[in-house]
């Protein structure tokens, strides 16, 4: 007998979500970077994602407000990016995104010294997290 098919669709990610260990250009010091971005890629303008980020020990609270233009006067193609370095980001580390629309999602990690390890992801999730500079310029995650 034939199965039947599911009527759930899958849908792919909105967001990918890179933390990794970085030293800072400016500092030379030692901070955690956070990126979040878009999957989709614009054509005309890499625009920049407006996010506001709340952090306080043990959570990082990345609310997206939506976009906005680029300050480049040569556009460009690309995702919506939001970039942050980090200073004190040290031990467990709850990591929520807020969407557009008002979903949530949460990614649970563990930073040391110079690593960050990815403890806990939910099971559907509309954002996408790496810890690995490769997979993230590979997009493989």
């Amino acid at each position: 007998m034939a199965r039947p098919k599911s009527t759930k669709t899958r849908t792919e990610p909105e967001y990918r979500l890179l933390v990794v260990p970085h030293v800072s250009e400016r500092t030379q010091r030692p901070t955690t970077l956070v990126v979040l971005e878009t999957t989709k890629a614009f054509a005309t303008f890499r625009y920049e994602l407006s996010v506001k980020a709340e952090s306080t020990p043990g959570l990082l609270h990345l609310t997206v407000l939506g976009f906005q233009t680029p300050h480049l006067t040569l556009p460009s193609a690309g995702p919506a990016r939001f970039e942050k370095e980090y200073d004190a980001l040290r031990g467990p580390l709850d990591i929520t995104i807020q969407g557009i629309d008002g979903r949530s999602t949460t990614f649970s990690l563990l930073i040391g010294s110079g690593t960050v390890e990815l403890v806990k992801k939910p099971r559907a999730s509309f954002a996408t997290v790496t810890t690995n500079l490769t997979q993230w310029h590979n997009r493989e995650f």
